[in-house]
């Protein structure tokens, strides 16, 4: 079966290590899958494209002018069609808009995307606006996966037809020998020794992903007198304020931004604690590396996290968007070793019994196989 996966990337998140994980899925299932990364040419190489080249799957860099291309919309399809891919598979909703038009059009590959999360972008922004006709194109889809069960909640997804609606959780490979170290450098390694209690958070510096308030709740009394350290890795357009608000907050001793990293399944064996801040979330890939890693989360309860962390009994859950809320549960792992062993204990059983990247695969090869022009899965997988 060959697929082509559709993505114009930011970085490398948990989309991206998604779709590259079920590319090598994909690939050891005999199909044939290729990754089209869309960028501008100011762009360069993206992080997503150079991942996959490290991993030897096949990437085809598409250049063409930001924003919804039409033109280019309809060479891509061409390009699909004249290559003989049988299923194009969107991955944002670029690709939503766009491939929706080619059907449209006429266009007569089927089309499947996966709806990785919304970030509930300002009103009558440009984002805004692309999120609303995304809504709209989704119509047009043959079939649209959730990457958790309380997606199906969604206003827009509760208008489309049941059957057009799949539910597959995102999984991840076992961890590779190469990905259990991380090359943490002096001046890092020095400040993890230092502390009594590290935490580590990751994500895009954006609104959503309300790292702010994590810096705001390190701030508090006794927090602040502890021997704690905060590492947050990525990058993004909040990256200045979050320098000037741990300057305001006196935090720089504790508190190192690292920018953008590919090393995370390494760096998690240095810390005690990930925390998930967040205001949403679909099903967040740095969640099931450290549950795969054993190690302990403290997450807000929002999106599919609740249900991967058993309803608190595989990690703590706090409100969202509550700054006393994180202080407590950060100040309550800090105090309980052992409930973080517990935690972490239980997250490891349950990503072996429910997060695995060929789990995945097997559930999105189902959906595959029922398109039309498709054939049935020739191996057990999850019907959806």
């Amino acid at each position: 079966m060959k697929v082509l996966h559709l993505i114009d990337s930011g970085g490398l998140y948990g989309a991206e290590k998604m779709v590259l994980n079920l590319m090598e899925e994909q690939i050891k299932m005999g199909d044939s899958p290729m990754l089209l990364s869309a960028g501008a040419h100011e762009d360069g190489e993206k992080a997503i494209e150079l991942e996959a080249r490290r991993r030897n799957l096949p990437v085809t860099p598409w250049l063409m002018k930001p924003g919804l291309n039409l033109c280019e919309s309809v060479r891509i399809a061409r390009w699909a069609k004249s290559n003989g891919y049988q299923i194009l598979h969107s991955h944002g909703y670029k690709f939503n808009i766009l491939m929706g038009l080619q059907k449209l059009a006429g266009l007569k590959l089927p089309l499947v995307t996966t709806l990785h999360g919304y970030v509930h972008a300002p009103r009558f922004s440009k984002l805004w606006v692309y999120e609303k006709m995304d809504r709209v194109f989704l119509r047009l889809m043959d079939r649209v996966c959730l990457v958790a069960p309380h997606m199906l909640d969604l206003p827009i997804v509760r208008r489309l037809p049941e059957n057009k609606i799949a539910v597959i959780e995102n999984g991840l490979p076992e961890l590779q020998p190469e990905e259990q170290e991380a090359n943490l450098g002096p001046e890092l390694e020095q400040f993890l020794e230092s502390n009594t209690f590290n935490l580590l958070a990751v994500g895009r510096l954006s609104p959503e992903k309300n790292f702010s308030e994590l810096l705001r709740a390190m701030a508090r009394e006794p927090l602040n007198k502890m021997q704690l350290g905060l590492c947050i890795v990525g990058e993004g357009g909040k990256r200045s304020e979050l320098e000037r608000l741990r300057t305001d907050l006196e935090l720089e001793p504790k508190v190192r931004l690292l920018g953008y990293r590919n090393d995370v399944p390494g760096l998690m064996k240095h810390f005690d604690l990930l925390v998930i801040p967040s205001l949403t979330e679909g099903l967040p890939i740095t969640l099931l590396e450290a549950m795969r890693a054993g190690l302990a989360v403290l997450s807000t309860a929002v999106g599919g996290i609740p249900q991967a962390l058993d309803q608190g009994r595989a990690g703590i859950l706090v409100e969202s968007n509550s700054c006393s809320q994180l202080f407590e549960g950060i100040k309550r792992a800090v105090n309980d070793r052992h409930d973080l062993i517990v935690h972490s204990r239980a997250g490891m059983r349950a990503f072996e019994a429910r997060y695995t990247a060929i789990a995945m695969a097997q559930k999105y090869r189902s959906v595959y196989s029922v398109l039309p022009g498709q054939k049935k899965p020739t191996k057990p997988g999850v019907t959806p």
